[in-house]
């Protein structure tokens, strides 16, 4: 079996197959969690492994994690965790701190280097670039961020830069604007548009705790995000609340969608919709107090992780997730579900796709999301509910809460919960 392991590193070839084979040494198994929308992929790839091993006897179990939900799933048990498993690169200090991630080193951490961008690789890394890095992850998707969708039936190229004549076009043409603002992830990027921000410092040696969390949002640039938004929800042409996959999804193809600010988790199926009215691009520019100003967003990658209690399968555990993040994978799963490679060779090959270059526009005024504060989502949920359910107003008064009075809240929950 060692001869075996280091034949496999020797020749950079990795396979499903030699992974479960090398299973055998412990208990003939492993365990991968990956998306819901990603399960028949994962299963095939799965299948891949077998076919270029066929003599080999192991079991590859296949569950079901989503990225954003790895902590939820894993923090209150990792040795019942996955061996294997995928999560966004916000969640790795929470990961850590649970000890659920194994160090990445060896010829695998030369590949994900060699391999892939360098934002991606830092995304799943602490001290990235200095002597004490620690690389925790092998990442496969660039596109954890999101952009716009529209209908080029319903709006022209030049009518999607701004959020105003995009509401104007809509309203006239009886059309929805999808825009999920009672989702923090979301309703964060009109924040950040206008100068708000957080910051995030651990105690490295202390099991990861926040020592300390800073966060502006109470501020002219807070309120004029919150007016800003306001602008939106007041509209006959927004879609509300619960503007889920499913609600855009829906609404595109019965038509009453014209626009949703999304991801490329949906791009194939509304490119398949839309067919040569199938439209993308940055968010638009929007006005508050007589200037334009261009809506931010998240941006980030997600990777696989090797869970660290695997024990004896450790080994094997690396094998499959440098698999599984290869380049032939990341390119299937754009092929399969338009998921952007970190991978450069896989990128390169679609560099001139239009969703990625919509995506990576909206990239050059995105926040990178890392160090998130624990206490942030929670919060700033309640900002975006309030604006839709018209329980915050900017003056107050009748009943309502001021932005200024709800932003002060927001902001003390958050630097009070760490």
């Amino acid at each position: 079996m060692k001869k075996r392991l280091i034949s496999l590193l020797a020749c950079g070839v990795l396979t499903a197959s030699a992974v479960a084979g090398l299973t055998g040494c412990s208990d003939n198994s492993l365990t991968v969690w990956g998306s819901a929308a990603q399960q028949e992929t994962l299963k095939q790839m799965v299948e891949e492994y077998k076919k270029a091993n066929p003599d080999l006897k192991y079991d590859i179990k296949v569950g079901i994690c989503e990225e954003d939900m790895a902590v939820s799933n894993i923090a209150p048990d990792p040795s019942a965790a996955a061996d294997v498993f995928c999560y966004s690169n916000d969640q790795l200090i929470p990961l850590l701190r649970v000890g659920a991630l194994a160090k990445v080193g060896g010829q695998f951490l030369n590949d994900v280097k060699t391999n892939n961008s360098a934002e991606s690789v830092s995304s799943g890394a602490i001290a990235y670039g200095t002597a004490d890095e620690a690389v925790y992850g092998y990442p496969y998707a660039s596109d954890n961020g999101y952009f716009m969708f529209y209908n080029k039936s319903v709006l022209t190229e030049e009518e999607v830069g701004s959020l105003e004549t995009i509401i104007s076009v809509c309203e006239s043409k009886n059309k929805q604007i999808a825009w999920a603002l009672d989702v923090p992830w979301y309703t964060a990027g009109w924040f950040f548009a206008y100068g708000c921000d957080y910051s995030v410092e651990y105690d490295y040696n202390d099991n990861y705790n926040e020592k300390n969390i800073d966060i502006s949002l109470n501020n002219e640039g807070g309120i004029n995000a919150c007016k800003a938004m306001a602008k939106l929800t007041a509209s006959s042409a927004f879609a509300g609340k619960g503007t889920d996959n499913e609600k855009i999804i829906t609404g595109f193809s019965t038509g009453s969608t014209a626009v949703a600010v999304s991801g490329t988790w949906n791009a194939a199926q509304i490119k398949n919709i839309l067919g040569k009215d199938y439209g993308v691009c940055k968010l638009p520019t929007v006005n508050v107090n007589g200037t334009d100003v261009q809506l931010s967003s998240f941006k980030g990658y997600k990777l696989f992780g090797v869970n660290p209690h695997s024990g004896d399968k450790l080994v094997e555990a690396h094998m499959l997730a440098a698999f599984l993040s290869s380049e032939a994978m990341q390119s299937e799963r754009f092929e399969k579900h338009m998921v952007g490679p970190t991978n450069i060779a896989a990128a390169n090959a679609i560099k001139n796709d239009a969703t990625f270059l919509a995506l990576n526009e909206q990239n050059k005024f995105a926040k990178e999301q890392t160090s998130v504060p624990s206490s942030f989502w929670e919060p700033l949920k309640g900002v975006g509910l309030n604006i839709i359910d018209g329980l915050i107003t900017e003056a107050g008064g009748d009943g309502k809460l001021s932005y200024e009075a709800k932003l002060s809240a927001v902001e003390k929950q958050i630097k009070n919960s760490k």
